[in-house]
């Protein structure tokens, strides 16, 4: 019963995208283009997630609410009901609202699970755009047009990001490597001379998550870079420090309310690497 309904929830997952997707990915980061995308399964992801349709406009249900728009953007945590996307060749960009360069689109949420966008800004996008539909895009450029997408919303450029303390910075650099199941706070603390109390407050404050978050994503981020043909999805979770497949499936879905298991499927995605 439960392997029938693991295959059920992996077979939507990868009906999501039936004419395939491109996805760029980095740490905390992601997006996907796909020229028809339909989410039929209510998700309720930790980012905010704006939604920019090249082409036909797209149907989009958050919280009882249905619009029909070409461009939108939804609070995180909020309940996506329904997104059906049809010959769109639709965006989807994830955006972490703790990070700082981020923060301006709280100013454009105000509040609402759901804003309707005005489409013109996003018009100077659409050549990007559209060569990373098929991946031509490199990596680099595809940073750009993540700050790019942030300014047609906001109409402001993105804040510098600041340094960082070199002992948080050093705390990143542990967790990067650290399985998912080694990462401990009084170990971490210990590493980078902090106290452990002292260490969570500076943590949050400087990176915009808590030391949970940003381990279980990196986790994530590891999983798919050591995925290849031929290695099954479950030895991949657990290598990258996941308990099982469904740990991480879990945490995937809470972040971005996408499946690891079908995110890394070739035969319905294409995946850039941006560093």
């Amino acid at each position: 019963m439960d392997s029938d309904h693991r295959n059920s929830g992996r077979e939507k997952a990868a009906n999501l995208v039936r004419h395939g997707a491109t996805i760029y990915y980095w740490k905390r980061g992601l997006l996907l283009l796909a020229p028809t995308l339909v989410l039929d399964r209510p998700t309720s992801p930790l980012t905010a997630t704006l939604r920019i349709a090249c082409r036909e406009p797209y149907t989009i249900e958050v919280e009882g609410r249905s619009l029909r728009t070409r461009a939108s953007l939804v609070a995180p945590r909020a309940e996506r009901r329904r997104v059906v996307a049809i010959n769109s060749d639709i965006a989807l960009f994830y955006f972490p609202l703790e990070m700082s360069e981020y923060s301006g689109l709280k100013d454009v949420l105000r509040g609402e699970s759901l804003v309707d966008l005005p489409y013109a800004p996003f018009e100077p996008l659409l050549p990007a755009l559209r060569r990373a539909m098929t991946g031509e895009l490199p990596g680099d450029e595809a940073r750009i047009l993540i700050d790019d997408a942030v300014q047609a919303i906001t109409g402001r450029t993105a804040p510098a990001i600041p340094a960082r303390d070199s002992r948080i910075e050093k705390a990143c650099q542990l967790i990067d490597v650290m399985p998912l199941d080694e990462v401990h706070l009084d170990t971490l603390a210990a590493q980078v001379h902090l106290s452990p109390s002292r260490l969570r407050e500076l943590f949050k404050l400087q990176v915009g998550t808590t030391i949970g978050e940003y381990a279980r994503w990196q986790s994530i981020w590891r999983m798919t870079n050591l995925w290849k043909e031929g290695v099954t999805f479950t030895d991949l979770a657990i290598e990258a420090g996941f308990h099982d497949l469904a740990h991480a499936d879990r945490v995937f879905l809470e972040s971005f309310g996408i499946s690891p298991s079908s995110l890394i499927d070739s035969r319905y995605f294409k995946l850039v690497q941006c560093h």
